[in-house]
């Protein structure tokens, strides 16, 4: 008996109103806009058109598709009869998908195979695997190795890496697309198959991360962006390779999640100094949190924020401030505390001194706000009153790199 299953999505951003879509997300107002039914599958190796999949309806056409909203590689979707609601770019001929339901569940896509839930915090991702997949921890990376082919005494089995690079990017004029611009950056400097790596952005994992795709033969790259990493997964086809492994792989792609990371800061107990000169003027608070650093390289400053959050810049629409960063628990989550540069003397409040530098503590409505003085700026923290913990421990780790 076929299963039912409806799956909506709608962008809920401004490229929504660029589409002209109306309230509910049912696009009355857009001619353009229409919607196609047919099988999802993963694009052909021998596919020469762009997007990142492709739908074959009932008389056999392709039509190659994207998404910048949905993963449309997930197991959900793959091998699955769909309806998908969106409108082709004249630019390349590929159709722009913004919601998807699914029809008639035709395969299920995932293997019959026990998962094994694996987590690496020293690289900062989780995934699921294969249980009959050996797994090799490199440091910078790990590779997945499919099992080896019964009654096959020669060549390589199918393999799943994840490589995690170092890649600083912080753009002189960031806005709210500064992942997708970051791996933009990348790709320019590092992938240059692409001639316009927007054609390859795609969703990756159980949090829809923004990630570039690209197929090379029967192999596949993803690189993803995060805080001054690029992580790039790949499926390396073996010889032979078998259809199986590759179903594991999109299983392993769609599984895929940013975590904390293992950190070697200490958990930015109180001071300890004795001199009770550079001692705030309260002990701050011990917490059972891990830190990471971030660093900005135009403006010559560090500072640190817990590690399992996110954080990125763009320029201040606050008077008085010429940069802003947002931290949240989330990769697209509402912004917990906020970080702005301002330029003038402290105001007045709460005086507050971490080590050399001299801060002030204002609040009001439930808000609290921690001004530190570091180099030529002066650094402004603020969030809800129970964050103050982590917004003073923040404040307390911000110095120059001048």
């Amino acid at each position: 008996m076929n299963k039912k299953i409806f799956i909506f999505s709608v962008l809920l951003v401004s490229a929504v109103f660029a589409y002209g879509c109306s309230v509910g997300g049912f696009f009355k107002d857009d001619a353009n806009v229409t919607t196609k039914i047919g099988v999802l599958k993963e694009k052909p190796s021998s596919y020469t058109s762009g997007g990142s999949h492709i739908l074959v309806d009932e008389k056999n056409k392709t039509t190659p598709l994207r998404s910048l909203v949905l993963n449309l590689g997930s197991a959900e979707y793959i091998d699955n009869k769909v309806q998908v609601m969106g409108f082709m770019n004249t630019k390349d001929d590929v159709f722009e998908v913004s919601g998807v339901s699914v029809l008639e569940v035709l395969s299920e896509n995932k293997t019959d195979k026990d998962l094994v839930s694996y987590k690496n915090t020293d690289l900062g991702f989780g995934i699921n695997y294969p249980n009959d997949w050996e797994l090799e921890d490199l440091g910078d990376s790990i590779v997945l190795t499919a099992p080896s082919l019964k009654n096959e005494t020669s060549g390589k089995p199918d393999m799943v890496s994840i490589l995690q690079t170092p890649f600083v990017f912080d753009p002189v004029a960031p806005n709210k697309d500064s992942i997708k611009d970051a791996l933009f950056a990348y790709a320019d400097k590092n992938l240059p198959q692409m001639s316009d790596p927007s054609g390859y952005l795609n969703k990756i994992g159980e949090d829809s991360l923004d990630a570039l795709r690209i197929l090379r033969d029967n192999n596949e790259d993803v690189y993803l962006y995060r805080n001054g990493l690029v992580y790039q997964l790949s499926f390396v086809a073996g010889n032979p390779s078998v259809a199986e492994n590759k179903k594991s792989y999109n299983n392993i792609l769609s599984s895929f999640k940013f975590t904390g990371f293992t950190s070697e800061i200490s958990d930015s107990t109180a001071v300890q100094e004795e001199d009770s000169s550079s001692v705030s003027e309260e002990n701050l608070p011990i917490l059972d949190m891990k830190f990471s650093i971030f660093e900005s390289m135009p403006f010559h400053f560090k500072g640190e924020y817990p590690a399992k959050w996110y954080y990125s810049g763009e320029k201040a629409s606050l008077t008085g401030s010429s940069y802003h960063y947002s931290f949240t628990e989330t990769a697209d989550g509402e912004e917990i505390i906020g970080l702005d540069l301002l330029s003038g003397d402290l105001p007045s409040g709460k005086k507050l001194k971490f080590g050399a530098f001299e801060a002030v503590e204002t609040s009001t409505d439930g808000t609290i706000s921690i001004f530190v003085k570091v180099g030529g700026y002066t650094f402004a923290l603020s969030g809800n009153k129970e964050y103050r913990d982590i917004i003073l421990l923040m404040s307390s780790k911000i110095s120059s790199t001048q």
